[in-house]
């Protein structure tokens, strides 16, 4: 089993992500996303996974509400959803495997 919270904490630090619902909408249209990551309580949950499947990128939906999402990113602030651009060699994408 993987520890989802140090995973996400080690592909912020290690590789390059991309916070907020405008800018995920932005990536996975410009199809550069490796992974999108969706806190429980999104208010666009329902958007942002329409367009990842029409762009066939996979989906972490997160058990966590957005003040745990942004503190498992050590940010200061919500998080409801960022996107994944490069994981840094943390191989973040095994998260959507195990669910």
């Amino acid at each position: 089993m993987v520890d989802v919270e140090k995973l996400i904490k080690n592909t912020v630090k290690k590789g390059k992500v991309i916070f907020g619902f405008k800018q995920t909408k932005h990536i996975l249209k410009n199809k550069s996303a490796k992974l999108v990551v969706i806190a429980n309580n999104c208010p666009y949950k329902e958007e942002i996974q329409k367009v990842a499947k029409k762009m066939k990128t996979p989906v972490f939906n997160s058990k966590s509400n957005s003040i745990d999402l942004g503190y498992a990113c050590g940010k200061a602030f919500a998080v409801s959803t960022f996107t994944v651009i490069d994981d840094g060699g943390t191989n973040i994408l095994k998260i959507t495997n195990e669910k």
